[in-house]
Parts: structure tokens; C-alpha cells; sequence
């Protein structure tokens, strides 16, 4: 059998790449023996596997490559809108495999592996957004392109646990309706990702509420980071993740605000606090060692730590987290590991499924929107949080184990899958290893259905 796992990210982001490791670790226990491929954001050149799996690279990587000339791009592009073309035209499906093999590795290793495809699978996350702009309009395509391939091929699909929207604009939503509400399983980690699809007109029936995947993740890393950074065990550690993706005024008092914070905290004696490199990737300088380095340069204290390896994977980053006291965290995920750890956690939220994930648990009182942080009621909320710590794990302890479990949800939706394509409308058998695309059984055309009123541009 042979499964392509797709719209992979960086590895950099190690929320994401914890997601991607556990959706590899799901599909093995589903699917033993099956062979796995990465259709990825990474340079195969550069990244050649995860976690024992291939990385081939993907369309998406090849249009959006940063290095490549302002004429290069479009010449991709174009080039990507003709393989999209093709694929459109009555028994085009069945040319993707011939045209796979005259295109460049770029497209060509992707489409191949996506058109011999048993299954493609959409990893946990959340990279399904937009704002109204045409780059959002080419974002949303060339994520929903590898899955609608696949569904012309009559390859069977499934979306793991995912946060998705908004889509301010009709063209997004539309591409959303006709490919996401066509997966075979769509998955959200929260209820407002499930409406926003609902919103766009992806049959309700189809989406399945689910939890973050990250709750399933367990670090395989041995390292003593008290030990390394000089904190003794006896001390307090605070451990911080920001984000830089507000405009230049607002951005500056979320700074100032965690500056504030990181000042009160460390007049407390032997309180240690590290900030931490959660996402230290290259594109579009999405890299928290850029905010980190500013917070710094405003704090003086020998008790004040920053990590600037970006060698460190998320199984090492991961391993901090049960070492903290209290975390404050931009960057969700690092919440999420904080949570696995019983750590009390503040969350300020730049994305909906931050504050969609903390209501789920009942922790709602614990999140502030990034655009509306403040350093006074900051440095108020981390006083009560630890004023209420105790209380704080008294909860975590009850409600975290129930909620953990969902994790592995995917992994039955998946077992599911393997003995169908889909139990709901328009379902059919999964092809037998081996079995050519064009020989899997006809599925019946599943009607469009149109945007809900209200849901328009």
C-alpha cells in the first residue's frame, strides 16, 4: 500500500513537526508495512527523510521557493495552473502519470506519488487560512491542489485534526467546499474550524470534531536542559514563546508587554526564564529568535536564558517543557507540551484555534489576544496564575487525561478508512495494493452544495 502524505511544512516548526511525526507514527500502526512518502515544504536536497519517511518535496514548495527569481516563480506557476488544466479535461486523470515523468522533479516527484496513491493524507495543523488578498487566493490553491488530484484519480483522502479558516472571500471558500467537503474524512481540533467549514459548505456530516494531535505527541529526547542552562532544580523556570506577526505599532507593546513580564518575573529571587525558539523557519522569516533577541536586549539578568540553536528538533524542545514551572506562550503548541507536562499555562492567542482548544478545556480565563496584551494586566494575569497554580493543576489533572485521549482519534478514522474508502455518501472500496488508479471503482459524484447566506464576500 502506498500512502503520500502532503502539504507537509517545515521542520523548523516543531509544533508542526511533533504533528508530522505522530501522523507517521498513526499511520504505521494502521497501515503496517505500508510505503510512506513526504510530499513536503523542504528541499529533498536538504531534508531528505522524517522520521525514516522520504521526503520528495511538493508543488507547492517549487511555486513558492523564495530563491527563485520574480520570472522563475510565474514561469511555475503557469506551469502548475497547465498540470491543473490537464487534470480538469475529461481522462485527464489518466495522463498524470505519463506527464508526472516530463515535468520537473519540482512537480513531477508529487503529482507521480499522489496519482499511484492507495491514500493521501492531509497532516494535523493549521495551515488551511487566508486573508482577502489574491496570495491567500494561490495559498488555498496550491494546498487544496495535491488533495483534488488525488480525487480525480479516485485516490481515497483524509484531513487529520486541523484548524481551518477564515476564508474572507468566495473563490477561498469554494475551493474549500469542492475539496475539503470531497475528503473522504476531514477532522477539526476545535468547534470553530468546524463552523467556518460548515460556513464555506462542507457537509457537516462529513466533518468529524476531533483534538489537537500534539496531546499524543511524547518526546524521545533524554536531555537535562536545568542542567545545561545552569537553573537549579530548586529554582522557579518560566519558559516564553513569541511570535512576530502583528503590525510594527502593535507589535511593539506586545514586546513591551512581554518585556514587562520577563522583568517582573525575574525580581522574584531565583527565578530563571528562557525564551524559547519554538518556529525558527527561513520562509518569510518565521522565526521566533528575531522577537527573542529584542526581548533580551531590554532585560538584563544573568538569570535570563535564550536558546538561538535552530539545530534543536522538537523532540528536544519538547523535553524542556516538563522541566518548566509556568509557561507563557504565543506559540500554541508550546502550551499544548506545557499541558502534557501538568504546567500552568497562559496563552495568548493569535489564532482562533488558541482560544477554541483553552474553551475546550475550560481554560478560557488563561488566553489574551496577542493584539490586545497589555503590560500591566500582563504582568496581573502571570501573578494570578501563579497565585492559582495549585488549583490550576488540580484541573489539568482532570480534564487532560479524557481530552489527551481524542489524540489517537485519527488513527480509528484511519483503521476505518482501510476497510473502506468512506462509510457515508458517495463511498467505496479502497484499491488493493498495487491496483492502478484508473482501475478503482467509479465513486458516484458527490452534489456541490452552495455557501450558507451570510457566508458570501
Amino acid at each position: 500500500m502506498k500512502i503520500v502524505i502532503v502539504n507537509v511544512f517545515e521542520r523548523r516548526n516543531r509544533g508542526d513537526a511533533a504533528l508530522l511525526s505522530v501522523t507517521i507514527q498513526q499511520l504505521r500502526q494502521v497501515f503496517p508495512g505500508a510505503e510512506l512518502c513526504i510530499a513536503g515544504f523542504e528541499r529533498p536536497e536538504d531534508r531528505p527523510e522524517f522520521d525514516g519517511v522520504p521526503n520528495l518535496g511538493s508543488i507547492r514548495r517549487y511555486v513558492g521557493e523564495e530563491h527563485a527569481g520574480r520570472a522563475a516563480r510565474m514561469a511555475r506557476k503557469a506551469l502548475t495552473a497547465a498540470v491543473a488544466a490537464v487534470a480538469a479535461l475529461p481522462g485527464g486523470p489518466r495522463l498524470l502519470p505519463g506527464l508526472a515523468r516530463l515535468l520537473p522533479r519540482g512537480i513531477g516527484r508529487e503529482l507521480a506519488a499522489v496519482a499511484g496513491a492507495d491514500l493521501v493524507v492531509g497532516p494535523a495543523g493549521g495551515y488551511v487560512n487566508a486573508r482577502a488578498d489574491f496570495p491567500s487566493d494561490l495559498n488555498i490553491a496550491l494546498l487544496m491542489l495535491p488533495l483534488w488530484l488525488a480525487q480525480r484519480r479516485r485516490v481515497p483522502v483524509a484531513l487529520g485534526p486541523q484548524s481551518y479558516g477564515p476564508f474572507p472571500r468566495r473563490v477561498q471558500r469554494a475551493m474549500v467546499r469542492r475539496v475539503v467537503g470531497a475528503a473522504d474524512r476531514v477532522m477539526t481540533r476545535e468547534s470553530i474550524s468546524a463552523e467556518r467549514l460548515a460556513e464555506a459548505g462542507v457537509p457537516r456530516e462529513r466533518i468529524v470534531r476531533s483534538v489537537d494531535a500534539a496531546f499524543a505527541f511524547r518526546a524521545e529526547s533524554s536531555r537535562r536542559w536545568r542542567e545545561e542552562l545552569g537553573v537549579p532544580r530548586d529554582a522557579t523556570l518560566v519558559l516564553i514563546t513569541t511570535k512576530d506577526s502583528l503590525p510594527p505599532d502593535r507589535q511593539a507593546v506586545y514586546e513591551e508587554s512581554i518585556v514587562a513580564a520577563v522583568r517582573h518575573m525575574l525580581a522574584r529571587p531565583g527565578w530563571h526564564v528562557v525564551l524559547m525558539p519554538q518556529v525558527t523557519c527561513s520562509f518569510q522569516a518565521d522565526d521566533d529568535r528575531i522577537v527573542n533577541a529584542r526581548v533580551a536586549a531590554a532585560v538584563d539578568s544573568p538569570r535570563l536564558h535564550v536558546l538561538d540553536d535552530d539545530g534543536i528538533d522538537h523532540h528536544d524542545i519538547s523535553a524542556m517543557y516538563p522541566e518548566a514551572d509556568y509557561i507563557i506562550g504565543t506559540r500554541f503548541h508550546a502550551v499544548i507540551f506545557g499541558f502534557t507536562a501538568g504546567v500552568p499555562c497562559v496563552a495568548i492567542e493569535y489564532d482562533h484555534k488558541t482560544s477554541g482548544i483553552m474553551r475546550d478545556l475550560g481554560l478560557q480565563r488563561w488566553v489574551v489576544h496577542m493584539a490586545d496584551v497589555r503590560p500591566e494586566p500582563l504582568v496581573r494575569l502571570v501573578d494570578e496564575l501563579v497565585a492559582e497554580s495549585g488549583a490550576y493543576r488540580r484541573h489539568l489533572a482532570a480534564v487532560l487525561p479524557a481530552h489527551a485521549a481524542r489524540a489517537t482519534e485519527f488513527a480509528g478514522t484511519l483503521r476505518r478508512l482501510g476497510l473502506a474508502a468512506a462509510d457515508g455518501p458517495g463511498g467505496g472500496p479502497l484499491a488493493s495494493p498495487g491496483q492502478a488508479a484508473s482501475e478503482r471503482p467509479e465513486r458516484p459524484a458527490r452534489p456541490e452544495r452552495p455557501a450558507r447566506a451570510g457566508a458570501g464576500s
